[in-house]
């Protein structure tokens, strides 16, 4: 994919993340940079990378050229007769930043106009969202199959990662958690050597990436019989997620998005439980605009993909959430998923609605 640039404050960006890479250029490298023009994108990478580059990227028109470091932007910016290099200054390295001003270049920081193109998703990006979503629920059902009393926090999350690479995935878009009992209290619980036994929650939050997008999505279910307080506990995590389809909508400031759920959260007796986010955006990155959060001044708008998930964590007992990755379509939010959010219980070697 080829993306245009506005110019409207630089005659030439440079892009040098790995994730801004593949997507002004959809060429996946751990190494190079990505000059934009007005005429012209530049793919420049060193000899590991090249001919896989150039079979790749010149029959989209995008250039690719052989080299290190940035004698290259020198010549382009020569080309194009200019010193202010548009960069986002969240994303390059200091000694990078230091070494452009050593060049002579006059760096500029163009990381919101970057975010805001990044934020909005073409129908060829929903597309792969909605592979790595399928890719990742697939993987979830297949994971939890394997369940039994006994195995690791860290043997089901190596798990759901093994059937990531079988159902196609290139690879996990973050550490997969796995929170077993209590420990499904810490949002972001790091996934240990805790054992499952009968009856205590399970928490499991993952995603995949398939052709460069990523996926997000987080189940809580019960291994056994649950009791009344986790149960009080989950329909008010669901009720929250629910209010959240019916009353989010384009145009809202993420800030009021958060507090449609929240609020739900809070009528409910669980003030100061719900202790992260909302949602956050998802695109090559795991997170990105927009973001859905109590001081988020950004707008939801069409085409946007997001997260939601509220959830309650209670300290030293459990944890709840229920996330979705979706995208906002005619107005209001869509989800990727099929899983159902209802309360599941493991019962009979399945996950089982409990009523």
């Amino acid at each position: 994919m080829k993306r245009k640039m506005s110019f409207s404050k630089v005659g030439i960006y440079l892009i040098t993340d790995g994730k801004q890479r593949f997507y002004f250029t959809g060429f996946a490298s751990t190494a190079g940079y990505v000059l934009i023009t007005a005429d012209e994108t530049v793919f420049v990478v060193d000899d590991r990378y090249f001919y896989a580059a150039k079979r790749r990227l010149s029959p989209k028109g995008i250039t690719v050229v052989s080299g290190v470091g940035f004698g290259t932007l020198k010549a382009y910016a020569d080309k194009v007769g200019t010193e202010t290099v548009g960069v986002d200054f969240n994303k390059i390295t200091m000694a990078d930043f230091e070494y452009l001003k050593e060049l002579g270049f006059n760096p500029v920081n163009v990381g919101d106009e970057i975010e805001k193109q990044m934020a909005g998703k073409a129908d060829g990006e929903l597309s792969e969202i909605s592979k790595a979503c399928a890719v990742a629920e697939k993987s979830f059902r297949e994971a939890v199959a394997g369940l039994r009393v006994g195995m690791s926090e860290r043997e089901l999350a190596a798990l759901i990662e093994y059937r990531f690479k079988m159902n196609g995935a290139s690879d996990k878009s973050f550490d997969t958690i796995v929170a077993f009992g209590a420990n499904s209290a810490v949002p972001h619980h790091e996934t240990g050597e805790t054992r499952l036994k009968d009856d205590v929650p399970v928490l499991m939050d993952f995603g995949c990436i398939c052709n460069g997008y990523c996926s997000d999505m987080t189940r809580t279910f019960y291994f056994g019989i649950p009791g009344r307080e986790f149960v009080k506990a989950y329909d008010a995590v669901l009720s929250a997620h629910v209010r959240a389809y019916e009353e989010i909508r384009a145009g809202m400031t993420g800030a009021e998005a958060d507090s449609v759920a929240r609020n739900v959260i809070f009528e409910n007796g669980y003030s100061g439980y719900f202790t992260h986010s909302l949602g956050h955006g998802i695109g090559v990155n795991i997170h990105e605009a927009p973001w859905i959060s109590p001081k988020a001044s950004g707008i939801l708008a069409e085409g946007r993909v997001f997260s939601i998930e509220p959830g309650i964590y209670i300290n030293g007992k459990f944890g709840i959430r229920i996330e979705d990755t979706v995208v906002m379509k005619n107005g209001r939010p869509q989800t990727f998923m099929t899983e159902p959010k209802n309360l599941c219980v493991w019962a009979g070697g399945k996950l089982r609605k409990y009523r």
